[in-house]
């Protein structure tokens, strides 16, 4: 039985820190860079994107077409950059709550939903 409490416990005390890093987490920019720095793309931590910059001399040198595929690279860049920062705070808050395994697990759902709902199964469905 105190095993048990002790558990419950170390979940409690996860969920409380849990809270308090995403709190934090969901405040924050992330920016993601294109064309040697000269593009920034910058979003929010939902991976909604807030601002795009673009350098004088990116809209001299490069084409529409490069451009838009700067820019895109940019936002994706900053996206993935959201994506990592919610990964490692999942990960370290579960690691400093003492609960490692449940990020495995939560990993491993992710990424079977990834696959299910991939545009390639949808097809098999």
């Amino acid at each position: 039985m105190r095993e048990l409490r002790a558990r419950m416990e170390r979940l409690t005390a996860a969920a409380a820190l849990m809270d308090e890093l995403a709190t934090e987490w969901s405040t924050r920019e992330y920016a993601g860079r294109s064309d040697e720095g000269r593009i920034t793309a910058t979003v929010d931590a939902a991976g909604t994107l807030r601002a795009v910059d673009i350098h004088p001399l990116s809209m001299r040198r490069l084409d529409s077409c490069a451009l838009a595929e700067a820019v895109l690279k940019a936002v994706r860049r900053a996206e993935a950059a959201a994506e990592a920062a919610k990964d490692d705070l999942l990960r370290g808050g579960l690691e400093a709550a003492g609960v490692p395994h449940v990020a495995g697990l939560l990993r491993d759902a992710r990424r079977d939903f990834d696959e299910r709902a991939s545009p390639e199964n949808a097809d098999r469905a």
